[in-house]
């Protein structure tokens, strides 16, 4: 098949935009903006219009909550994650290089189940996105997904009622967008809206089992509090849990790797 050069171009300008206004607003730093190019290039390139415009709702309703709930959710939680809420081009790339990978599959060889592939990757970066920000607005703090005890907010493998909702309401948005413009141009199958439903489900529950019990954390000697940040208080924290490589983006590119997985192995008992 033959690659539209347009289409990067478009693809990339647009991506470009979306960067620099994360860039402004510190959704961004510059490496995740630049990040942010390549891959609305990469992804016009390659799919169709249905992909970039799911890639779209991603950055835009994530954008859109990063901003509504920095004023109201808990300081601490930002304090306690590795990065904070600004992404840099390590995270854009672990949160799409699987999504990206079934895209590039569904190019050159035209299999559908690479198509659902791709979106039930967005749809779980979206969930988990979602959950994150939105579950730091939760009253009752979060509790670990593995032994149900409080955990601070912003830890890694902590759940709410708050983020469990978020993460089927993000699901379901780009689930169910893809679904209707499938459906408004070709025949689309009730498999095109449940699988990537489910899957951008399960990848936010897998990457929460996955902080929870492998990621890794410290205590501050400062202030005794639990951090994924290596240095907190400007002052080296200790290694109490979890793999000393595996930090969030690492969880979230294997949580990524493993829904996919999943969605294949769905797909072929569903298609």
């Amino acid at each position: 098949m033959t690659i539209l050069l347009y289409k990067f171009i478009l693809g990339g300008l647009a991506g470009s935009i979306i960067g620099f206004f994360s860039l402004v607003h510190r959704m961004l730093t510059k490496s995740g903006a630049v990040a942010a190019g390549l891959l609305g290039a990469l992804i016009c390139g390659y799919g169709p219009w249905s992909t970039w415009l799911v890639l779209l709702l991603f950055f835009g309703s994530s954008g859109g909550i990063h901003l509504l709930t920095r004023k109201l959710s808990n300081p601490s939680a930002t304090s306690i994650t590795e990065k904070g809420h600004t992404r840099d081009a390590f995270q854009v790339t672990a949160n799409s290089l699987p999504a990206l990978f079934c895209l590039m599959l569904f190019y050159y060889t035209q299999q559908e189940l690479f198509l659902i592939g791709y979106v039930s990757g967005i749809a779980g970066a979206t969930a988990d996105t979602w959950a994150s920000e939105i579950g730091t607005l939760s009253k009752r703090p979060p509790r670990s997904i593995l032994t149900l005890k409080k955990v601070p907010p912003g830890i890694s493998g902590g759940i709410s009622p708050f983020g469990l909702g978020a993460t089927l309401a993000g699901s379901l948005l780009i689930a169910g967008v893809f679904w209707l413009v499938t459906a408004a141009f070709s025949y689309a199958s009730y498999q095109i809206l449940l699988i990537p439903l489910l899957c951008g489900c399960i990848n936010s529950v897998i990457d929460s089992l996955l902080g929870a019990a492998f990621q890794v954390k410290y205590r501050c000697k400062i202030c005794g509090a639990l951090t994924e940040k290596r240095v907190h208080h400007q002052e080296p924290a200790i290694h109490i849990a979890g793999i000393s490589w595996l930090t969030n983006d690492w969880v979230n590119f294997f949580s990524g790797v493993i829904t996919i997985i999943f969605c294949f192995f769905l797909g072929l008992l569903i298609l």
